[in-house]
């Protein structure tokens, strides 16, 4: 007879593989599977289709131009923040920081706003500057997609970088600085080698991310005839009615996951030979602050003007068309209403049902994933079990493959496969969040279980406490920011979730991003800009608070 202990330990353990393995696992053999025999004819119709090479190669270049983008704005900025006298420097990281809380989706529409041919505000003032008729910029092109996705990818080398520099031993620094090297020497020659393996992986993280998204590529490229292995497999899915269509789709999602894969295993080699350069000592250091002298306030006003411009005017331009009687014309009192709120919050039934769809997910998807989340991350942290690598594996998978691939692998595994058929249905787009975000529950509540030291656990069971006992009475309080900050982490990508929620819904089950990309693409972007500005508002106000719950839980 299992105990209450084993028995919840082997539920969890099921439903991570009923989740993970087992639609992953039949997306790969599905790839080599035509006519129920195993062959390669999958991948060689992909690659016989000459329509199929410019998605690929697109993929790549806009992988490797995002990363110079992202690069050229994360390392100045990461340096200027951590390692500078600049003044307002921690209101240049909440700038930097911002793009990282929001959906690269809305970035697309508010870009949009701005920069769309003749109707973008940047565009009609140029014109009206000028006097040409040509537009300053059309972001519907290749080039526009770079410039979102770098927009919305640079935190994450601004991050890596700034944390480099903060925790960076500066010896090496001032022993140049004593040899008479100058400040723009050491930073060439000392600070920039030292810290190249984060600034590398800052850089595969954004090619990763780049590759992987959905979102952007389809609503500015896909206007543009410019495709992308995401927005080719949603071709694939939605322009072919017969199955051709979902294993050609299948091919092409395991070579993402190839790409995909080989980017990771660059990523964990970057991050060993971090240790190799020696730069965080094992005591207590303060980085050296290099003074910017005169310059200091000519470059603060420069770079607070370039960010402001770049991270809030597309914000600004989104919430201004929100409030527009009709996309195109311009801004006065006679043109603004309220009306555009009013009509996605009590008229349309599209977004009503959107909104409600989103917040019944994404609150079930965060409360399931906390309590999976939990329990698994106590047997990988709390446990000696055979094989909880194994559970750390399976859990971190589906958050490291694009989610284009995991919903894939939803529709062919929840699809009748198993004589479970959850197609077009609610619970389909739910197990694949729960699939998708356990990772952020599982990894959150890992770090706050490592805090507790083993001797309190000890102490109630050797006070009598049986192990669901210890666990409700010790564990749980001990870690309920923790739990409390997991639950928001999941809670808001799930709401604002395009990626997964486009290949999944049915007439029935839209969501709020899918109403979103539905309205834009249709060509209603004053409607599309005010549910952004709702979905924008609600995210802002989770993240501080989740902000908030993580600092409790470290302090706890």
């Amino acid at each position: 007879m299992l105990k209450p202990r084993q028995m919840i330990f082997l539920v969890a353990v099921l439903l991570l593989l009923f989740l993970v393995a087992l639609p992953l696992s039949l997306l790969f053999f599905k790839s080599f599977v035509r006519d129920g025999v195993l062959t390669m004819a999958n991948y060689v119709e992909v690659f016989s289709e000459p329509k199929n090479y410019a998605p690929l190669w697109n993929t790549v270049k806009l992988g490797l131009w995002t990363v110079l983008l992202a690069t050229a704005l994360g390392l100045p900025l990461g340096w200027l923040v951590a390692r500078t006298d600049l003044p307002g420097r921690r209101w240049l990281e909440t700038l930097c920081l911002l793009p990282y809380m929001l959906p690269p989706f809305i970035g697309a529409i508010a870009w949009t706003q701005l920069l769309a041919p003749r109707v973008g505000y940047l565009n009609k003032l140029w014109t009206m500057i000028t006097g040409l008729r040509s537009s300053l910029f059309n972001i519907y092109s290749f080039e526009g997609i770079v410039w979102v996705l770098g927009m919305y990818t640079f935190p994450f080398v601004f991050l890596t970088v700034r944390g480099a520099l903060e925790r960076m031993n500066p010896s090496l620094e001032e022993v140049a600085r004593i040899s008479g090297a100058g400040k723009l020497r050491v930073l060439k020659d000392i600070t920039i080698p030292l810290v190249m393996p984060s600034i590398l992986a800052g850089m595969i993280l954004s090619f990763l991310y780049s590759i992987s998204n959905f979102g952007v590529p389809a609503l500015i490229g896909m206007r543009a005839r410019v495709f992308v292995i995401t927005t080719q497999i949603f071709r694939y899915i939605y322009q072919r009615a017969d199955f051709s269509g979902i294993r050609l789709a299948t091919a092409l999602s395991v070579l993402l996951v190839g790409v995909a894969g080989l980017v990771l295993a660059l990523n964990r080699w970057v991050l060993s030979r971090q240790h190799g350069a020696a730069i965080i000592s094992g005591k207590s250091v303060r980085p050296t602050i290099v003074e910017l002298g005169r310059w200091r306030h000519p470059i603060a006003v420069g770079v607070h003007l370039l960010m402001a411009f770049l991270v809030l005017a597309p914000l600004v331009s989104v919430l201004l068309s929100s409030f527009l009687k009709a996309w195109g014309l311009p801004i006065r009192w006679e043109n603004l209403t309220f009306r555009n709120y009013a009509y996605i919050l009590f008229d349309y039934d599209l977004t009503k049902r959107a909104i409600l769809n989103s917040l019944l997910l994404a609150v079930s998807a965060a409360t399931v994933t906390t309590l999976v989340g939990g329990i698994l991350a106590y047997i990988t942290t709390k446990t000696r079990i055979k094989g909880r690598q194994a559970l750390d594996f399976l859990s971190t998978l589906p958050h490291s493959i694009p989610g284009t691939v995991v919903a894939l692998a939803m529709i062919l595994a929840w699809s009748g496969q198993f004589k479970i058929n959850l197609y077009n249905t609610f619970w389909i787009i739910l197990v694949a969040y729960i699939t998708r975000y356990l990772f952020y529950s599982f990894r959150n509540i890992s770090a706050a279980l490592v805090q507790i030291h083993p001797s309190l656990e000890e102490a109630a069971r050797i006070s009598g406490a049986g192990w669901l006992q210890n666990f409700r009475d010790i564990v749980v309080p001990l870690i309920k920011p923790g739990l409390i900050a997991g639950w928001l982490l999941v809670f808001m990508p799930t709401l604002r979730e395009l990626t997964v929620s486009i290949l999944l819904y049915g007439p029935k089950t839209p969501t709020i991003s899918v109403a979103v990309f539905e309205l834009q693409d249709a060509g209603y972007y004053h409607i599309a800009a005010a549910l952004s500005v709702i979905i924008v508002a609600v995210l802002l106000v989770c993240n501080y608070v989740a902000r908030k719950l993580i600092g409790l839980g470290v302090r706890a």
